[in-house]
């Protein structure tokens, strides 16, 4: 995870038995495409680890129906997933995407904590994402014309926060039942999202990647460095038949019908943003002081007074 740290500009004169604080340049809390899912390579075999696409049974080159959480936790390639992690275990590795769900049980993609952010009590963070609709595989007759397949699953989703954070641009909002990381049940409010009919998988193309209408934005208001966001099925790790709701209904313009019982996404390009109002912790006299910034052994530090401070607000002996 790359972290872009905040430049601290301080004032001549700050008020007595305040604290300092300076607008700061954004900071890159999450950037994820899943390149490792893409370029891990199976060391026997020398191939990839992961299928190219989100179907069950082998791609091109013989690589089988991706892993799910569990199976890669078995077998030593959670790294491969860069932090990000699942509630359910109902999460596949593709290569360069996840595929959150099955059949007819919801799924959830869990983000690391906002590392980044601890420079900082708190600030409001960008979210960016881009979502696909799950397609079942297609099949031909003998004579090339259409057997079966190419059925869109449920088309809606939700995004959460887990920990600090309230979300903030959502259209419509569900109280979710999921469940934490030790399994103990829980409810959440998500934001809810349609994928339209257009941004669901076309074969092995995925050529839904291109279009607008995967892409999505949310704000987050308060997030802090425990703040994780959480993309999960409207009902997560719980069987069921029938998914829609007259708030959000079934899909009527997919090509050949929706299936109402399963709800699987696909997602990718995961990023997420912060411009924080300030960078706050340097505690100053109760008296105006001079404050200027010093580089030492190639280091920026501010001076106050007779204290030294990292560009983090914490002092240094």
């Amino acid at each position: 995870m790359k972290k872009n740290y905040a430049k601290i500009l301080l004032a001549a004169t700050v008020v007595a038995g305040s604290f300092l604080s300076a607008q700061a340049d954004p900071i890159v809390v999450l950037d994820e495409n899943f390149d490792k899912l893409e370029n891990a390579v199976n060391e026997e075999t020398g191939l990839n680890r992961y299928s190219k696409n989100p179907w069950t049974g082998a791609d091109a080159n013989g690589v089988e129906y991706q892993p799910n959480y569990n199976d890669i936790q078995k077998n030593g390639h959670v790294e491969d997933l860069n932090g990000w992690s699942s509630n359910t275990t109902y999460l596949y590795a593709c290569r360069g995407f996840v595929r959150i769900s099955k059949t007819s049980y919801g799924g959830d993609l869990v983000s690391p904590k906002f590392e980044a952010l601890s420079v900082m009590e708190s600030a409001d963070v960008t979210l960016t994402w881009q979502a696909m609709g799950y397609t079942s595989n297609q099949k031909l007759n003998d004579d090339g014309s259409y057997k079966s397949g190419l059925v869109h699953d449920y088309q809606w989703y939700g995004v959460a926060v887990l920990g600090p954070g309230t979300i903030e641009g959502a259209t419509k909002t569900k109280t979710i039942a999921y469940i934490d990381k030790d399994k103990n049940s829980l409810n959440v409010e998500a934001a809810i999202f349609e994928i339209p009919t257009d941004c669901f998988i076309t074969m092995d193309t995925l050529e839904a990647w291109g279009f607008e209408g995967t892409k999505q934005q949310l704000i987050i208001r308060g997030a802090t460095k425990d703040t994780q966001i959480a993309f999960m099925s409207t009902i997560p790790n719980v069987k069921t038949t029938d998914y829609t709701t007259e708030e959000m209904p079934i899909a009527t313009d997919a090509p050949h019908g929706t299936n109402k019982k399963v709800n699987r996404v696909i997602l990718d390009n995961i990023k997420a943003v912060a411009v924080p109002a300030s960078v706050s912790g340097i505690k100053v006299e109760d008296k105006a002081v001079k404050t200027r910034k010093v580089v030492e052994n190639g280091q920026l530090y501010i001076l106050v007074g007779d204290k030294k401070y990292n560009t983090m607000g914490v002092e240094v002996k």
